[in-house]
C-alpha cells in the first residue's frame, strides 16, 4: 500500500499544519489529531524533531489503520510511506536504518520517501498578548521521561526524583481523544507525585491520534506506539536543551519480550523498548542532529525488583494502585468482572500481578483472576492465549543458555551481557511461581510444574 503525508499550511488549530494521510488512487486514509497547544509553551521546537514527530504519528496511524488480515501473511504488511520533510539530505541518509528500525518494531516491510516539505509545521506565535487569569507556567526540567499511566512509568519517575534530589523532571503523556482512560490515569498519578514532590515536576500529557475516517476496524496491537511515544518525549527533551536526557522506564522481562512460545517468537514479539530497537533508533536520531541522549534505568531489573527496589517505597505503595498496566482494557465484555481496570489475563498483567505479590500489594481486582481458574486454559480463542503460553513456559523450566538463545533470535543483544538478562527473565519466572505457590489452584500448578 502507498500512503502519502501531505501538509496544509499551518493554521490556528492547535498551532500546528493540518495532515493528512492519503492512500493509493487518492482516497483519504485519516488526517492526524495532534494537540499541538501541550508542547506550545517549549521553547522553540527544531525542525528535525518536528519532522520525526509527524512521521512517527503517521507511522502510528497506519499501524492502526492499515489492517494485518489484508496481508498475504494475515500480518506482514509492505507499505510504501511518502512524507515531506525539511532536510532531505538529511533523512535520506538515515533512510537505510530507520527503514530497519520500523521494520523490526512493527513486523512489517517499509519503503520510506523523503520530498521537501515547503510549509512551516508550527503556526508562528501571535504578535498580540491576550489577557489571562493566571500566569502561563512555561515546563521546563533537567531530564524527560516517559509517563505512561503505568506502574513501570511511576516507579522510574519517583526513583529519579529521589537520585536527584535538586533537579526537576519533565514528564511526558501520549493519549488519544477515544481513549480517555489513559489521560486520567496520567493526570490522576501526575497530581499524586506533585504532591509527594512539590515545584519538582512539570507535564506534556498531550493528545496524538488519527481521525475516523469511517474505518470499522483497527488493529489493537498498537506496536507504532512506541515510536510515537518517544518522538514527543524527543521533541520536548531537544527543546529543552542537546544533552537534556530522555528516559523510557520499562522492566527489563517487558523490553526484551521473551518469545513464551515458538508462536511468538519475530514479528508477533513487541519490540516497545528493545535494546536493538533503541539503540538503531538513537543513531537514526544522532545522524538527524538529534542528540538527546535515550536510556531505560529499569533495563536489569524484574517488574518486582521494580517494585521492591524502589527508593520510596511509601510514595509507591501510595500510588500504585492507581497505575494501569493492562494491554487488554478496552475489553470489558471479556472479563468476568468487566469494570475491573485489569484483564488479569494477558501478559502485562501477570508480570504486574506477581510483581505486586513480591512487594506485598496483590490486593487489586482483576476482570479474570487467574490464580482462582477464571480462565480455561483449554478454551478456544485468544482469551486463555497468554496465561496459557506463561503457564507453559514455566514448564519447560530452561537453564539460562537456552533463554538466552531466545533472547538472541528475537532480537540483537550484546553476547557479554545475554546471559544476565536470561538470568533476569528466569527470576521473572520465579516471580509467577511464587504467586502460584501461594494463590494457585492445583491445576495451576500443576500446568506450571509448581510444587
Amino acid at each position: 500500500m502507498n500512503i502519502t503525508v501531505t501538509i496544509q499550511s499551518a493554521n490556528a488549530t492547535h498551532g500546528f499544519a493540518p495532515i493528512d494521510l492519503i492512500k493509493d488512487g487518492g482516497q483519504k486514509l485519516c488526517s492526524l489529531d495532534l494537540k499541538y497547544s501541550a508542547f506550545a509553551l517549549l521553547p522553540k521546537q527544531g525542525d528535525a524533531a518536528l519532522d520525526f514527530f509527524v512521521v512517527a504519528a503517521a507511522v502510528y496511524a497506519i499501524d492502526k489503520l492499515v489492517m494485518r488480515e489484508d496481508a498475504k501473511d494475515l500480518w506482514t504488511r509492505d507499505i510504501v510511506l511518502t512524507v515531506p520533510v525539511k532536510d532531505t539530505s538529511k533523512w535520506n541518509a538515515v533512510n537505510a536504518d530507520f527503514t530497519r528500525c520500523l521494520s523490526f518494531l512493527t513486523g512489517d516491510i517499509w519503503t520510506l520517501n523523503f520530498t521537501p516539505r515547503k510549509s512551516n509545521l508550527v503556526r508562528p506565535s501571535p504578535a498580540k498578548k491576550r489577557r489571562r487569569s493566571k500566569p502561563l507556567v512555561f515546563p521546563t526540567g533537567d531530564t524527560v521521561s516517559l509517563f505512561s499511566g503505568g506502574l513501570d512509568s511511576l516507579a522510574g519517575v519517583i526513583d529519579w526524583l529521589e537520585a536527584n534530589p535538586t533537579k526537576k523532571l519533565l514528564l511526558v503523556g501520549h493519549h488519544e481523544a477515544d481513549m480517555p482512560g489513559p489521560f486520567t490515569d496520567q493526570k490522576t498519578l501526575r497530581d499524586k507525585l506533585l504532591a509527594a514532590y512539590p515545584k519538582r515536576l512539570h507535564s506534556v500529557l498531550a493528545r496524538v491520534g488519527h481521525t475516523d475516517e469511517g474505518t470499522d476496524d483497527t488493529e489493537i496491537t498498537l506496536r507504532g506506539r512506541s515510536l510515537i511515544f518517544i518522538a514527543m518525549g524527543i521533541v520536548a527533551a531537544s527543546a529543552l536543551g542537546a544533552s537534556v536526557p530522555l528516559l523510557i522506564p520499562e522492566n527489563g522481562t517487558i523490553a526484551l519480550n521473551v518469545p513464551l512460545t515458538p508462536s511468538r517468537r519475530g514479528s508477533c514479539s513487541t519490540r516497545t523498548a528493545h535494546p536493538h530497537y533503541l539503540s538503531i533508533l538513537s543513531k537514526v536520531l544522532a545522524s538527524l542532529g538529534i542528540s538527546n541522549p535515550i536510556s531505560n534505568p529499569l533495563r536489569s531489573k524484574t517488574k518486582g525488583e521494580v517494585l521492591t527496589a524502589c527508593l520510596n517505597k511509601k510514595v509507591l505503595a501510595d500510588t500504585a494502585r492507581v497505575s494501569v498496566s493492562c494491554a487488554k482494557r478496552g475489553h470489558p465484555r471479556h472479563k468476568t468482572r468487566p469494570s475491573a481496570k485489569h484483564c488479569g489475563r494477558c501478559m502485562p498483567c501477570i508480570y504486574r500481578r506477581a510483581a505486586m505479590h513480591a512487594a506485598g500489594w496483590d490486593d487489586e481486582v482483576y476482570g479474570d483472576d487467574i490464580c482462582k481458574g477464571e480462565i480455561d486454559v483449554n478454551a478456544e480463542g485468544e482469551r486463555p492465549n497468554d496465561l496459557r503460553a506463561c503457564l507453559s513456559f514455566l514448564k519447560q523450566n530452561l537453564p539460562v543458555d537456552e533463554v538466552a538463545a531466545l533472547l538472541m533470535a528475537s532480537g540483537s543483544l550484546d553476547p557479554h551481557t545475554v546471559d544476565a538478562d536470561a538470568a533476569m527473565v528466569l527470576r521473572t519466572m520465579d516471580e509467577i511461581r511464587a504467586l502460584l505457590r501461594a494463590k494457585g489452584t492445583n491445576e495451576m500448578k500443576r500446568r506450571a510444574s509448581v510444587k
